[in-house]
């Protein structure tokens, strides 16, 4: 049996002295030590055990990454200060986005300003989040400026959001000065359920009309997943459908208040009547000059409830629509046909675009257009619990306001197998 190799500062004839045995046992410590995984900062009396499993990297912008989705616009700077070993956040906006021609921009009541850094996917259920920020006087004394951190999913996780709102009375006593917070899973405004497959660290700040721009810094962002405490999650409940067929004949006034427009900071609302044969709706878009709010994007959204939790791993959705020739000719609105889940499923939401110059051979004309699974193989979150089915009117700047027929909407799902 061969012995191991002596290491070659202590080969040789001579057997070695003290000073040499000291300083191979200081090189090994060096090494140890050296190449000892460390995850985030360490504490001065036990500089090998990490404090906390991820920290976020101040030093490099270009380590952000700027969201833009749900009203997020880029009117910022990111920096860093080496004094404070901070991240900066630079709003660019002012008085004068009221006049902007960019939407975004001149949406200073809704819009906000999202940044987010990534981490390895974690199941941040029983995680704790601690950072320092430094929100200056002006923005205080304003009282106008909202913060929310989150904790945010990828795509593995259906991008599911928990977020903990701050306003600026929380920074009352510590304008322009870091204040260090700390949020735990219990303290989200969402159940822990979505924290199971976190990849974002979110920082937000929502404008509310706020015309300050003075630097905003962030520094000492620690997360700590406490992982003996993690209880890991209930398989899903399988849905059975209670029906699979259902068809929405818009023919009736019942039939047309029950296919409900979303209003919000994002969704505006749309004219609904029944046409004169009363054999279909008519959806009459509000974008004429002086009815789209300052700064909204005039999108509207449709959602028709099922009554109810459904599976749709296989599923049809059919749109009988009818589009006047002006929205092709003008080629700027986008349609989506979409899915979604309640609340018990989070809200996840998976759609597919419909262009107009993918059917413009039917303007003007009775067309259909379907969706089935084949449209979300590569996108798309869970829809084991899918609640609506809907239909989205992207505006993207367009003045065209002819009423769109809606006749139905039909929804086939595959036939229950009937039990043992």
């Amino acid at each position: 049996m061969k012995s191991r190799p002596n290491p070659s500062f202590l080969t040789g004839a001579a057997r070695p002295g003290p000073a040499r045995v000291a300083a191979a046992a200081l090189l090994a410590l060096v090494v140890m030590f050296t190449f000892m995984p460390v995850h985030g900062e360490t504490s001065d009396s036990m500089p090998h055990q990490p404090a906390f499993d991820f920290g976020l990297d101040m030093s490099r912008p270009s380590l952000w990454t700027v969201d833009t989705v749900h009203l997020g616009t880029r009117q910022l700077q990111l920096g860093y200060d080496s004094k404070n070993e901070a991240a900066t956040v630079t709003p660019t906006w002012s008085a004068a986005d009221l006049n902007s021609k960019d939407p975004g921009e001149r949406n200073v009541e809704h819009s906000k300003l999202h940044i987010y850094q990534l981490i390895e996917a974690s199941d941040c259920s029983q995680a704790e989040s601690s950072f320092e920020i430094r929100i200056p006087a002006e923005y205080v004394d304003e009282g106008k400026l909202e913060f929310v951190f989150s904790l945010q999913a990828g795509a593995a996780g259906d991008y599911l959001f928990s977020g903990r709102t701050f306003t600026m009375a929380d920074f009352t006593g510590s304008a322009g000065q870091f204040k260090k917070l700390t949020v735990r899973a219990s303290e989200f405004e969402d159940p822990s359920q979505k924290l199971r497959a976190i990849e974002r660290i979110n920082f937000i700040f929502h404008r509310n009309g706020s015309m300050v721009s003075a630097p905003i810094e962030i520094r000492r962002f620690a997360l700590d997943l406490n992982k003996e405490k993690i209880v890991p999650p209930a398989p899903d409940a399988k849905v059975e459908n209670p029906k699979s067929h259902y068809q929405f004949v818009y023919g009736t006034q019942a039939s047309v208040d029950g296919l409900m427009p979303r209003i919000s900071s994002e969704d505006m609302d749309i004219g609904r009547q029944l046409n004169e044969a009363h054999t279909a709706m008519l959806l009459i878009p509000k974008w004429k000059e002086g009815e789209v709010p300052a700064g909204h994007s005039g999108k509207v959204t449709l959602v028709q409830p099922l009554g109810g939790v459904h599976d749709f791993e296989k599923f049809k959705v059919q749109y009988a629509l009818n589009i006047p020739a002006a929205y092709f000719a003008e080629n700027k609105m986008d349609i989506y046909l979409f899915v979604q889940a309640g609340e018990a499923g989070f809200g996840r939401w998976s759609g597919t675009e419909r262009t107009l110059s993918s059917f413009a051979n039917k303007a003007g004309q009775d067309v259909v257009l379907t969706m089935t699974e084949e449209d979300f193989l590569h996108h798309g979150k869970k829809r084991n619990q899918i609640e609506l089915v809907g239909l989205q009117l992207v505006r993207n700047g367009s003045t065209v306001t002819e009423p769109i027929t809606l006749r139905s909407i039909t929804v086939t799902l595959p036939e229950q197998q009937p039990s043992n």
